[in-house]
């Protein structure tokens, strides 16, 4: 016990020295949520990687343009059986531009296109993924910052019993047995409360490393968008928006274009090229030329490369499709937990309150009882107990509602910024 209090003030110490070095954490979800879309490290190197990708559709499309380079060429020969030397130059401009390529270009222009909307969606999953887990650590404290409140109250609720029962001790009323039980129920009731702080200390420690900030005066959640109105609805919503869903069903498409670019390696290749030459030589003094030419070329024989190229796209092609299928069903399974544990935490929070109202009852009638002598110590204490118990559960519950309702969003595809009603950080640019 010692150890584990020692363990704590350090953790509250390391926790208070942080916060006076770092800024304090706004206090709403919706901003929590917007400082962790724009700062999170995740999310700004997926960002850039999909600026890249934009580079690299640049790159494709340059290939169908003409390509125009410069080359130049000096020269001095030396015979030596006359003794006699002869200098030389040119320079030119060449130029080159593929007339057909089997549409190998088009297809790798279109293919780096789809690679763009992949990696877009993956950032929209990758975004959904981390606001969910901030979400989670956000109620986490709220709950455990209940958890202590629930905590302290009982520890008070209990000294004054103890203080009661050994005032009335000291007036022969009750027995040292009561003083002893009363004791024993405060000292665990403290312990209780350590453990409660221990764990929102660790809880703190989680929201600094997701969030970057220290969590300070946290506000209750607020939320104000819709949910579908039921699960067949949620499930529609999933298979037409979720980034996981369109995510495998782009890659399905690149697998096609794919084959489409293998196969263009069986068609003839045309190009156009020409030059544009000015130079000197000791025969002909200064020179001009200029030409132009058709290249073409079509594989004959490659001992069938071309064509287990082919063969490996259908076979991709094949996986994907087969892999886009098992994406949605994962995706509707997610749905139908998600909803799940919706209703269920509601039914549970209702439980919940009703537990209290019998439980304060009781407590309340059993406080009553014991002053006329008809109830123990022991059973006042036993009473408390399970009124804390039913008021600490109610805030899990309570908790794990909201997060079940984050989670329902997540799955149908809608936990991003835009259907949360949080205003995006300028900084960033979709």
């Amino acid at each position: 016990m010692k150890k584990f209090s020692k363990y704590l003030a350090n953790l509250v110490t390391h926790l208070v020295i942080i916060g006076l070095s770092l800024p304090a954490a706004s206090d709403t979800l919706d901003e929590i949520l917007q400082l962790t879309y724009s700062s999170n490290r995740q999310l700004v190197l997926t960002r850039a990687h999909l600026a890249s990708q934009k580079d690299a559709i640049k790159l494709a499309i340059s290939d169908l343009g003409i390509s125009v380079s410069a080359a130049f060429n000096g020269s001095r020969d030396w015979n030596l059986k006359l003794g006699s030397q002869a200098d030389s130059f040119s320079t030119s401009l060449i130029g080159s531009y593929t007339l057909s390529d089997g549409k190998r270009s088009k297809n790798k222009i279109a293919l780096e296109e789809y690679a763009l909307v992949k990696a877009k969606y993956q950032l929209e999953d990758l975004e959904q993924r981390i606001l969910l887990e901030t979400i989670n650590t956000y109620l986490n404290i709220l709950r455990d910052q209940k958890f202590v409140a629930l905590s302290k109250g009982n520890v008070a609720v209990l000294q004054r019993q103890f203080e009661e029962i050994k005032d009335r001790f000291n007036l022969g009323e009750v027995t040292r047995t009561d003083v002893a039980q009363a004791e024993s129920a405060l000292a665990s009731a403290k312990a209780n409360l350590t453990a409660k702080n221990g764990a929102l200390g660790v809880t703190s420690e989680i929201f600094l490393s997701q969030v970057g900030v220290v969590p300070n005066n946290l506000k209750p959640v607020v939320t104000r968008f819709k949910l579908p109105k039921n699960i067949e609805v949620a499930k529609r919503r999933a298979l037409r928006q979720h980034p996981k869903i369109l995510s495998a069903t782009t890659l399905e498409k690149m697998a096609s274009i794919l084959i489409d670019i293998q196969k263009g390696a069986k068609k003839p290749l045309f190009s156009l090229k020409s030059a544009l030459t000015n130079g000197f030589n000791q025969s002909s003094g200064n020179y001009n030329s200029a030409s132009i030419r058709l290249e073409g070329s079509i594989p004959i024989f490659n001992a069938g490369r071309i064509d287990n190229a082919v063969s490996q796209a259908e076979s991709n092609f094949k996986a994907e499709k087969a892999n886009t299928e098992l994406v949605r069903r994962s995706v509707l399974e997610e749905v139908s937990i998600a909803w799940t544990n919706l209703k269920v935490a509601e039914a549970t929070i209702e439980a919940r309150k009703r537990q209290i109202e019998a439980s304060k009852i009781a407590y309340d009638g059993v406080l009553v009882e014991e002053k006329l002598g008809t109830r123990t110590t022991l059973n006042v204490i036993n009473a408390e107990q399970d009124l804390l118990d039913a008021r600490t559960q109610l805030a899990s519950a309570e908790r794990d509602h909201l997060y079940a309702t984050f989670a329902v969003l997540a799955s149908s595809g809608d936990l991003n910024i835009k259907h949360l009603g949080i205003s995006t950080p300028k900084s960033i640019k979709k």
